[in-house]
C-alpha cells in the first residue's frame, strides 16, 4: 500500500519504499510505502505489537529491513549504520549519563565530534528546552519531565535532519505527560526539525502530530491529520482506536442527492452524507453507521416533540450513567443497537435522565459516517482496547 503524509516531495522528506520486517516466520511489518514531510511532526500510532516501533527502528538503522529502502530526501540510507545517518533517537528511558551534569550531557555529542567551543550551542539548546538555570545539576536532581527535555536537547544539538521519539512520555504521570506534549510541540515548531513519534496513546498523537499513521498488525490502517482521522475513520479499528464510536448495522434504502437513507433494526431510519460513507451505497447494501458519543444529544421521551426536525433519532432506555466531571456518560439500550454511548455536557442536568428512563437520542445527520459492513465490529473494538 502507499501512504503519503503530505503532497510535497521536499528534499528532506523521509520516504519508506516497500519497507518490511520479518523475524523468522513472523511478519512484524507488512510491505508499506510512507512519506513524512520535512519539518513536520509525524506520529506512528498503534497498540503494542502493531509494528510501529520496528518501523521507527528501521528508520534509525537499529533494524535492517527485510525488504525495501529508507530514503532521506534523495539519499538512500538503508545500508548505513545508525551513527552515519542524520537522525537521532530519544527513548523512553532517556539514557542520560548520571555522572555528568546537564550541561555536559547536552554537550556530549559536540565533544564527541571534536568541537572545542560548545558554550554557545549548549546554552542555546538549554534555553530552548527552558533548563538554562539547571545546567550544573545532575540528572537525578531533575524531575522526569526535565530529564526528558534534557534528552531532547542532547539529541537536537547535533542538528539532525530527523528526530525519532520512541514512547518518550510513557514513564511520566498523566498531568506531566500532558504538559510535555505541549512542550515537545513547541520545541518542534521552534527548531523545524522533522519529528517522528511512536506512541500507543491516541490523545498524545492527536495533541502533537500534524499527521498520524494508525498501524495495526504491521500495516498502516489509515493516514491523515488528527481531525480527518477522528471525523472520517476509514475502518472500525480506526473508529474505535481514536476515541469511541457508536456503530449501528443498517441497510441502504434510498438516496436523495448527497444524502443516503439507511434502515436499522426495527425500521429505524437514519441519514448520512454520501461524502462521509466509505462503503458502497447502492440500495440493499449493508453499511455500518457511525456517530461519536459527544455528537449525540439525549432527551427524555416526554420531550420528544421538542426535538428539531431533520435530526437522526434513535429511541432507547438508559441502562447506566457515569458522572465524569465536565460531562455525564450515558449507556442506552436500543432496538437499533445495544449499549449506545452518549456524552452530555453537565450544563443543565435533567434529573429525569436516570437508569430505566425512556429517552430519544438525536444528532445532526452531518455528524454521521459510514463504513463497510463486512468489517468486524467486535474485532475492531478488541484490537483498539
Amino acid at each position: 500500500m502507499t501512504e503519503t503524509a503530505s503532497t510535497g516531495q521536499g528534499g528532506g522528506d523521509v520516504r519508506l519504499t516497500g519497507i518490511s520486517k520479518k523475524y523468522g516466520s513472523f511478519q512484524a511489518v507488512q510491505p508499506l510505502d510512507l512519506t513524512v514531510q520535512q519539518g513536520s511532526f509525524f506520529a506512528l500510532l498503534g497498540a503494542s505489537g502493531c509494528g510501529k516501533t520496528t518501523t521507527l527502528r528501521m528508520i534509525a538503522g537499529l533494524e535492517e529491513p527485510t525488504t525495501g529502502t529508507v530514503l532521506l530526501g534523495d539519499r538512500d540510507v538503508t545500508g548505513l549504520p545508525p551513527y552515519k545517518r542524520p537522525v537521532n533517537t530519544v527513548f523512553q528511558s532517556y539514557a542520560l549519563f548520571p555522572h555528568l551534569d546537564i550541561y555536559e550531557n547536552v554537550a556530549f555529542g559536540l565533544r564527541r565530534r571534536g568541537i572545542k567551543s560548545v558554550k554557545k550551542q549548549v546554552g542555546e539548546m538549554l534555553d530552548l528546552v527552558q533548563l538554562g538555570d539547571y545546567a550544573r545539576r545532575k540528572p537525578q536532581q531533575l524531575s522526569g519531565g526535565q530529564q526528558q527535555r534534557v534528552a531532547v536537547a542532547r539529541a537536537l544539538i547535533n542538528r539532525p535532519q530527523v528526530l525519532l521519539l520512541d514512547e518518550p512520555l510513557g514513564a511520566l504521570d498523566l498531568k506531566l505527560r500532558r504538559q510535555m506534549q505541549l512542550e515537545l510541540k513547541r520545541i518542534q515548531t521552534e527548531v523545524g526539525v522533522t519529528f517522528i513519534h511512536v506512541t500507543h496513546d491516541q490523545e498524545e498523537a492527536m495533541t502533537m502530530a500534524d499527521s498520524i499513521a494508525v498501524m495495526s498488525a504491521g500495516r498502516v490502517e489509515q493516514l491523515g491529520t488528527p481531525g480527518d482521522l477522528y471525523e472520517n475513520p476509514g475502518t472500525t479499528f480506526v473508529a474505535n482506536f481514536l476515541g469511541t464510536s457508536n456503530l449501528i448495522e443498517t441497510e441502504v434504502v434510498g438516496r436523495d442527492g448527497d444524502a443516503i437513507t439507511v434502515s436499522g433494526s426495527g425500521g429505524c431510519k437514519l441519514t448520512l452524507p454520501a461524502a462521509r460513507c466509505s462503503a458502497p451505497t447502492g440500495n440493499g447494501r449493508k453499511v455500518l453507521v457511525g456517530v461519536r458519543p459527544e455528537k449525540m444529544a439525549i432527551s427524555h421521551a416526554d420531550d420528544a416533540g421538542t426535538i428539531p426536525e431533520g435530526r437522526n433519532r434513535v429511541p432507547g432506555r438508559i441502562a447506566g450513567t457515569s458522572f465524569i466531571g465536565v460531562s455525564t456518560q450515558y449507556v442506552v439500550d436500543s432496538a437499533v443497537c445495544p449499549r449506545l454511548e452518549v456524552y452530555a455536557q453537565n450544563i443543565e442536568r435533567d434529573g429525569r435522565l436516570a437508569p430505566g428512563a425512556d429517552v430519544v437520542l438525536h444528532w445532526n445527520p452531518q455528524h454521521t459516517f459510514g463504513l463497510g459492513a463486512d468489517q468486524d465490529i467486535a474485532a475492531g473494538e478488541e484490537a483498539a482496547s
